[in-house]
């Protein structure tokens, strides 16, 4: 996939393609793609045990069980595949059907944008802080500034590179804020090998 990617970038700077049929913004739509889970591309293809979804999923469950005692919690952050009304593979539901089946009660995991109102919002946000929801996923649109979650905020996951700095500014304040009752927090950066993901963190870095 990553070689076809190529191809398609150098015929498009050669000018043998017409920028309505193919262009480098679609192109690096489809690198994400790839680079968060191959599925996004096709349907069709296998769940790859190797993918960093299935890392990330791992890695909730393992700090999930590790705090239960302490009913610490823990923020996903992914901008590029949200849940969708037409049946189309997302990663949301993906990490939360595997988190289910392996023993998290599913009243533990939220996504925020199941909030249609402030006032959900609140609820949900007071049983982040409670320790109720132990898992929370959201955008950084959505789960960015006004977003305090932080008193038993543990861990946080960054399943794909935003495209702006202020952006992982942003997703960070939610856990490096002051209340968070953890004196330790991890932050979890995931990135594919060979695809888009280190350009674009690399592209952050520069800017």
């Amino acid at each position: 996939m990553i070689e076809e990617l190529g191809k398609r970038a150098a015929k498009i700077q050669n000018g043998n393609v017409d920028p309505k049929i193919d262009n480098m913004l679609k192109i690096t739509s489809d690198g994400r793609k790839i680079g968060l889970d191959q599925r996004l591309i096709n349907n069709s293809l296998p769940d790859f045990e190797g993918s960093k979804v299935n890392a990330c999923m791992k890695n909730i469950y393992r700090i999930w069980n590790e705090t239960s005692e302490k009913k610490s919690t823990q923020l996903v952050f992914c901008d590029f595949s949200t849940p969708n009304k037409d049946g189309r593979f997302n990663v949301y539901d993906d990490i939360k059907e595997k988190l289910v089946k392996k023993g998290i009660p599913e009243k533990e995991i939220a996504f925020i944008r199941d909030c249609t109102t402030e006032i959900q919002k609140k609820e949900l946000f007071a049983k982040v802080r409670q320790g109720k929801v132990r898992v929370l996923f959201g955008s950084t649109f959505k789960l960015g500034a006004g977003t305090n979650v932080q008193d038993k905020l543990i861990a946080m996951h960054d399943l794909d590179c935003p495209w702006r700095p202020r952006d992982l500014e942003q997703r960070a304040g939610r856990i490096l804020r002051q209340g968070n009752k953890n004196s330790e927090v991890y932050i979890y950066r995931y990135v594919t090998e060979s695809t888009f993901d280190s350009y674009l963190y690399q592209t952050i870095e520069n800017k």
